[in-house]
């Protein structure tokens, strides 16, 4: 097993072991990466539902629950996820948004550090509607820093260079600034496409003992 759709399908046959989870104070632990799930979003590796975003806590430990809590309830500057989602929104509803102007990435929406305005303050309550309504988790619990950063990108190349989990014609996605996102199918910029971060047979035997491990409860 070394094609990226064949591991590809593997990861996502491990994640299915795991519970999924619709709000962050239900994660048992605090560290580990977590992997986003979209309404709508299925493959044939996943025909329940395909991932959508692979994430960490790279810079803390016993973050876990605190990084979830940002993606949910925090604002488009503590959390990239939700500048992705809001900037979709809006593209969607205007491509010539005042907000997004003056070109893809460069408004004060999509702008990281870039306060929101009146016209877009609105959106933030939209994405955390949006996240509690149509998307859900897994986490698997990993305590060791370095390896959740290394499990990280691997994980996120291996997904997105898989040729069968693409998104499906009405996904959010397409409408984002950033080319991996849309090309991708995943709700992540940093990692994707990167054939020299393709995770491994041995990698992939790891993180199949840390699903096993991670506590159910």
């Amino acid at each position: 097993m070394n094609a990226p759709t064949e591991i590809c399908a593997e990861i996502h046959r491990l994640c299915t072991i795991l519970p999924t989870f619709k709000e962050p104070s239900e994660v048992p632990f605090s560290n580990g990466l977590y992997f986003f799930y979209e309404k709508g979003e299925v493959s044939e590796h996943a025909p329940g539902g395909r991932i959508v975003r692979v994430g960490n806590h790279p810079l803390s430990q016993n973050g876990l629950k605190r990084r979830l809590k940002l993606h949910y309830s925090g604002n488009k500057n503590s959390s990239v996820f939700r500048k992705f989602l809001g900037g979709a929104i809006l593209r969607r509803t205007d491509p010539r948004h005042p907000c997004l102007l003056p070109a893809p990435g460069q408004g004060h929406w999509e702008k990281q550090d870039m306060p929101t305005c009146e016209k877009c303050k609105p959106i933030e309550l939209e994405v955390s509607k949006l996240l509690k309504n149509d998307f859900q988790f897994r986490c698997i619990e990993i305590d060791d820093k370095n390896l959740r950063n290394t499990l990280e990108k691997k994980l996120v190349a291996t997904i997105s260079l898989c040729s069968i989990c693409k998104p499906t014609g009405n996904w959010l996605g397409k409408f984002a600034y950033s080319k991996n996102v849309r090309n991708s199918g995943l709700w992540n910029s940093d990692y994707v496409f990167d054939q020299s971060q393709m995770i491994s047979v041995i990698e992939l035997k790891m993180l199949e003992s840390l699903v096993v491990l991670t506590p159910r409860i």
